[in-house]
C-alpha cells in the first residue's frame, strides 16, 4: 500500500491504548516509513463522517502570474 499524502511505503504498525475506557486495547494501524502519515479505522470514519462535498465552478478562474527569482536566495533541496 502506498501513501496517501507522498506515494511512500506503509507499513504495518500496533499501538497500545492505554488510556480507552476498556483498559489496554490494542489496535492496527499503517504508518508512512518516508513521510509520517498514519491511517487507521477511527481516522478513516472521522473523516468520512465529515467530509464536506466538493463543489465545483463552471466558470474559469482567472490565474494570477507569480514571478519566482532562484538568484534572490538559496534554497535547499528537500529530502523526500
Amino acid at each position: 500500500m502506498s501513501c496517501t499524502r507522498c506515494q511512500g511505503l506503509m507499513l504495518d504498525e500496533h499501538m497500545i491504548d492505554l488510556e480507552g475506557g476498556y483498559g489496554e486495547m490494542w489496535s492496527r494501524s499503517l504508518r508512512c516509513f518516508n513521510c509520517g502519515h498514519r491511517d487507521d479505522a477511527v481516522l478513516r470514519h472521522h473523516r468520512q463522517a465529515h467530509a464536506r462535498p466538493i463543489v465545483v465552478s463552471h466558470q474559469a478562474v482567472p490565474q494570477e502570474a507569480v514571478e519566482v527569482s532562484w538568484e534572490a536566495e538559496f534554497v535547499e533541496p528537500m529530502a523526500a
